[in-house]
């Protein structure tokens, strides 16, 4: 089999993401932007990820899929100071020759809050994620997480672009306790209105482990949740903008997007495909 490496599939993605979203204005609640106070963005969302395959290594399963119902929710609370959180109702499901397994209940907490350092000709801000790991039991057969906190730090910029829509950049680094290794993660963000209902937004999101972690597991059957690993996917949205007269970004809308995972190591390959209804104000 012919083997295509980080780099052509890159700039492969990108050239068919830059195609896909090269029209027109700006979108709005991207990464780096906080809340106006007593402002916020809420996102319910159906998620279906399926993977047959993994990068680097044997499968785990013939088949893994996780299929959840899924909130995030943000809310300014002071000048420049938001506060930030998701959660998901999640079945799991691996699929051998053998046998297969299943998982319904609730998943990790994010919790976490997002400072604005500048709001001028471009927005710097930074941000702190608390991962909860204590709504569910780790030793099930098939958990939804590995069990273990997660702290993350992150600095964020943002740029509007006018009618060209608008650029995010986000670096950060992942403090995971006990045998996970640590990660860097960075992320770039690309959205613009296509007309006052209609918007595009790319994503580029990649995770690089620091290397300091436990390589193989010990005593975790998700085979999505190897201590170690790194993992670069692109995400394709298109979101419809119900009422657009109240506010610029305010209202009901609904958002379809997928989501491909192109380039790991020590994980599962796989798609993931949302269905979400939101709402800001």
């Amino acid at each position: 089999m012919m083997r295509v490496s980080f780099n052509s599939r890159l700039t492969a993605l990108s050239a068919a993401a830059f195609l896909l979203l090269s029209a027109a204005p700006e979108t709005g609640f991207a990464g780096a932007w906080v809340p106006a106070v007593g402002g916020g963005y809420n996102k319910l969302a159906i998620n279906y990820f399926d993977a047959r395959d993994s990068f680097g290594g044997e499968s785990a399963s013939n088949q893994f899929t996780n299929t959840n119902l899924s909130y995030y929710g943000e809310y300014g609370i002071a000048d420049n100071l938001g506060i930030f959180g998701s959660i998901a109702l999640t079945r799991l499901t691996q699929s051998t020759d053998e046998a297969r397994t299943d998982f319904f209940g609730v998943g990790d907490l994010d919790l976490g809050f997002r400072y604005n350092l500048i709001n001028g000709p471009f927005v710097l801000s930074t941000s702190f994620l608390f991962k909860v790991p204590y709504l569910y039991e780790q030793n099930t057969e098939l958990p939804p997480g590995n069990g273990q906190e997660d702290f993350d730090f992150r600095l964020l910029f943002g740029k509007g672009l006018n009618r060209f829509g608008y650029f995010g950049f986000e670096i950060g680094y992942r403090l995971r306790l006990e045998e996970p290794s640590d990660e860097i993660r960075y992320l770039v963000e690309y959205g613009f209105s296509a007309t006052d209902n209609l918007y595009f937004r790319t994503k580029f999101d990649i995770i690089q482990s620091v290397r300091n972690g436990d390589e193989i597991p010990t005593g975790i059957g998700n085979p999505a949740l190897n201590p170690e690993f790194d993992l670069a996917r692109v995400e394709l949205t298109t979101g419809w903008n119900f009422d657009r007269s109240e506010q610029a970004t305010g209202g009901w809308g609904a958002e379809v997007t997928f989501t491909h995972d192109f380039w790991g190591r020590n994980t599962l390959q796989g798609n993931t495909v949302q269905l979400g209804l939101t709402y800001a104000y």
